[in-house]
């Protein structure tokens, strides 16, 4: 006998959050049999059978999962429907478990490589037996998650659970990420006692109430970009969130200036100004030489904390969350108009001597009190403050650990600032909170990395924005100086916010421009710059090695690419003198000897997280410049920082980057200018104990160490025959856009870009006064139908822009709604350039023909 059941609409509201909608159509019952009731959607095959086991095989690539619930399963119901990730096809059926009656469904896309798992508790139950289990799963050589920890450092092939992290799992065969879909604040992914892995809700929660249903995610592909961008968008499709554009708010938009820590004005200002008075010398100084300033963070210092309500008590809580009166006597909203920016406001835990917690309702040291958020979010807005900036998400702003009240506090938190035309940055996360923020509209972009952007977090960044990216924010590396060309340019191939925090006169008006227009208006690609995937691969099976990281600006069928690539752990040069680090003066660290594969008698092993150091005397006999290669061993998931210093002077913090294990050896190396004679080396722990120290060697610069970094134009979007310019090196090579190139580059970096050649012969760059020279931001349309046709954007205020690129021949360039003047060749390089001028309007059409 066949029964219809008729499913209505199921739309649940999550708090701050957006509706999910479900409709489910045309249910068709297949009876309880002990075959195994089979579907298949765009070559995904999903099978359950009555004694509960289950798989999914998908193609293309071929991959295999399996399972079970342990139990029989009746009422086995194969329905089609559509809900925000597509149409699917989905298997229902009950069970009991641990005596409570459970309904479970396994969904998969019709048009999306993605299944999607859902168990429902229709009792209260003790929280056991989670679903999926997959015991059977593919066996692929490399892993990636993201540690419980703050900004959820990347690990690959960590052992143990993957915890609150999504799971990725990578070879050349093929890619899958596991993750959860809902209930983001408690979900884990672990395996059980049978090498089962498993998805369901943290052991520290005891019980779940009647009704309860979590889901879980599953997508599969080729490669490891493509997996986190199918899987993100599965997130946010089955939220309904709207995924920010990458200049929807003033914060992603502009060109800013921050005082966060490692900003000059970090709980520090000119005392002569008062802070305020600091801040407006800052913004008169950006106006004097036409700096484009768009909005200004203020970051903890500029609210009163701890029990005396004292603006400088930088390690308590709020007490209260306005701006203090003793550094803005006027008002915040009196201090943004005489800045005249949008203002990015921080904020942190709530300190226990707050009123806060006799007027709202708490969970921890965090407000979950819509009426608390409605009322700081109003006056926000009236301050004229355009982003809310959360911070401590990993550590002292916490909620109690329930099912509840995490969501609350976020969620609450997003509903007021949605309601009050502000978006969030998530500053500190961990991996639940940048799952959660899928749910919000509000939350637009999440810090990636620690404080103060500098080389030793390259990697960080790099890696955690693949995660945020795919998650529908964007990524924001946090401050750095304008005179730091390769942290500013990293920053701007985030594709999110730009900051910087230099001294009053100190900034590189030259690397600010080549960000921003006269308007302040980032010019970027289109997504965020990501590890490439053989990236992935390299760095699993043998760490330290070459990263090569990617972007893209897409003009329709046109695709031009940014390649930003480094070395990191390289051969040291050679000839050199050794200096043996258990020789070295040691604070903190101890010679130890139990690790194969060192030199000398032994090596230092550091103790403590912050300020131990080895610290050597050199000798050099001219002056000139030198490369300072620390022999190290760091068994370790993730970097293992130091600061190092010359002479007591800040040089750098090199990162120290895992080794396969304490018996491997790599080399950390360090540029420095030294005058003849001798020098004090130091390498100091800076928030984490440091790797094994074996040994300095120090040798005359000359052929400058480092990797080789390859990469296909074809894998950036680019076909046919592809021009790649080096940026730093102002050098250019042809090449196929199927072949390799394999540029060799240093611990400091290199940056291409990588355009078609297209029918008319001519390899177009765009606008040589930016980084990103093709951003839609000043390029915002590229054709090449034989002739180049490109439109010129210019904001209020820019003055004329100089295109460049490649041709065989000279080049004719003419422009409606503008005038061309300085029209050059280059018969040895084959490069033009031409100088375009603004009309009356804001965009230039530019025809570019050779001649």
């Amino acid at each position: 006998m066949r029964r219809v059941l008729r499913h209505t609409r199921r739309r649940t509201a999550i708090a701050g959050g957006i509706a999910i909608t479900f409709p489910l159509t045309l249910m068709l019952m297949a009876p309880p049999s002990s075959a195994a009731a089979t579907l298949t959607a765009a070559g995904t095959t999903v099978s359950v059978s009555a004694n509960g086991s289950y798989t999914i095989d998908t193609s293309a690539p071929r991959l295999h999962f399996g399972g079970t619930v342990g139990v029989a399963v009746t009422n086995i119901k194969q329905t089609t429907g559509q809900d925000g990730v597509g149409a699917f096809h989905e298997f229902g059926f009950d069970y009991w478990a641990g005596g409570i009656a459970r309904t479970s469904s396994i969904r998969a896309y019709d048009n999306s490589r993605v299944v999607l798992f859902s168990t429902t508790y229709q009792k209260a139950a003790t929280n056991a037996y989670p679903f999926p289990a997959l015991s059977a799963k593919p066996s692929l050589q490399h892993h990636e998650t993201f540690g419980n920890s703050c900004f959820a450092p990347h690990q690959l092939d960590a052992a143990g659970d993957p915890g609150s992290s999504p799971y990725l799992a990578y070879d050349t065969s093929g890619s899958y990420l596991l993750s959860p879909a809902s209930n983001f604040s408690t979900a884990v992914t672990k395996y059980d006692s049978t090498g089962a892995l498993t998805s369901g809700i943290s052991s520290g929660i005891s019980s779940l109430p009647a009704g309860f249903t979590q889901r879980t995610v599953l997508a599969f592909g080729s490669g490891v970009g493509g997996v986190y961008t199918t899987w993100g968008n599965a997130l946010t499709d089955l939220s309904g969130k709207n995924r920010p554009s990458q200049s929807s708010t003033n914060t992603l938009a502009k060109l800013g200036y921050w005082t966060d820590n490692g900003g000059t004005y970090y709980y520090k200002y000119d005392t002569s100004l008062g802070y305020a008075g600091t801040l407006q010398a800052v913004r008169n100084d950006w106006t004097a030489k036409g700096l484009p300033m768009g909005n200004l963070q203020l970051d903890s210092w500029f609210y009163p904390k701890g029990p005396n309500a004292s603006w400088s008590a930088k390690g308590n809580g709020e007490y209260l969350y306005q701006a203090d009166p003793t550094l803005f006597p006027s008002g915040l909203a009196a201090f943004q108009k005489s800045v005249g920016v949008p203002l990015i406001t921080h904020s942190r835990w709530i300190d226990p001597s707050s009123p806060y917690h006799q007027q709202y309702q708490m969970s921890g040291n965090v407000v979950t009190d819509p009426a608390y958020w409605n009322d700081r979010m109003n006056y926000l807005k009236s301050s004229g403050v355009t982003t809310y900036e959360q911070d401590w998400l990993c550590k002292n702003g916490q909620p109690a650990f329930n099912l509840t009240d995490r969501a609350a506090y976020l969620g609450n938190m997003a509903k007021a600032a949605a309601a009050n035309g502000l978006d969030i940055q998530y500053c500190m996360p961990l991996p639940q909170d940048y799952l959660q923020s899928t749910l919000y509209n509000a939350v637009t972009n999440a810090r990636v990395s620690g404080d103060r952007f500098e080389r030793s977090k390259w990697d960080d960044f790099l890696y955690n924005s693949q995660l945020v990216g795919s998650l529908g924010a964007w990524p924001w590396a946090d401050v750095t100086m304008s005179t730091e060309t390769s942290n500013l340019l990293l920053q701007d191939l985030s594709a999110g916010p730009v900051g910087v925090g230099d001294p009053i006169g100190a900034e590189s008006a030259a690397n600010l421009n080549s960000v921003a227009e006269a308007d302040g208006t980032i010019v970027k690609p289109d997504t965020p710059i990501v590890p490439d995937d053989a990236t992935y691969l390299r760095d699993a099976a043998t760490p330290g090695g070459t990263m090569v990281a990617t972007t893209s600006s897409r003009h329709g069928a046109m695709s031009a690419g940014y390649v930003f690539a480094y070395a990191r752990s390289t051969a040291a040069p050679s000839p050199g003198t050794v200096y043996e680090a258990e020789n070295a003066l040691l604070s903190g660290p101890v010679v130890r000897a139990d690790h194969s594969g060192y030199t000398g008698t032994g090596f230092a092993d550091y103790q403590n997280a912050n300020n131990d150091y080895v610290q050597w005397k050199i000798n050099v006999p001219t002056t000139g410049t030198y490369t300072l290669s620390f022999r190290y061993a760091n068994g370790g998931t993730s970097n293992r920082p130091l600061a190092t210093t010359v002479d007591g002077k800040a040089i750098s913090t090199l990162p120290f980057a895992p080794t396969a294990n304490w018996d491997t050896w790599a080399v950390q190396p360090l540029t420095v200018t030294l005058t003849a004679g001798q020098h004090t080396v130091r390498a100091t722990a800076t928030g984490q104990s440091g790797p094994d120290m074996d040994n300095l060697s120090v040798a005359a610069s000359g052929n400058t160490p480092g990797g080789n970094a390859p990469f296909r134009p074809a894998d950036l979007g680019v076909t046919g025959t592809a021009y790649v310019f080096d940026y730093f090196a102002d050098t250019g090579t042809l090449i196929d856009a199927n072949s390799t190139y394999n540029p060799h580059v240093d611990y400091n970096g290199s940056y291409f870009l990588v355009v078609p050649v297209g029918p008319s012969g001519i390899g177009f760059l765009g606008d040589a006064g930016k980084f990103v020279s093709l951003g839609s931001q000043r390029i915002s349309s590229l054709s090449d139908d034989g002739a180049v046709h490109a439109t010129v954007a210019f904001a209020h205020g820019d003055g004329p822009v100089t295109l460049h690129g490649y041709s065989p021949t000279p080049v004719k360039v003419t422009a409606a709604g503008g005038t061309v003047a300085s029209v050059t060749y280059d018969t040895a390089t084959h490069r033009f350039s031409a100088r375009i001028s603004p009309g009356a309007g804001s965009t230039s059409s530019v025809t570019i023909t050779r001649t």
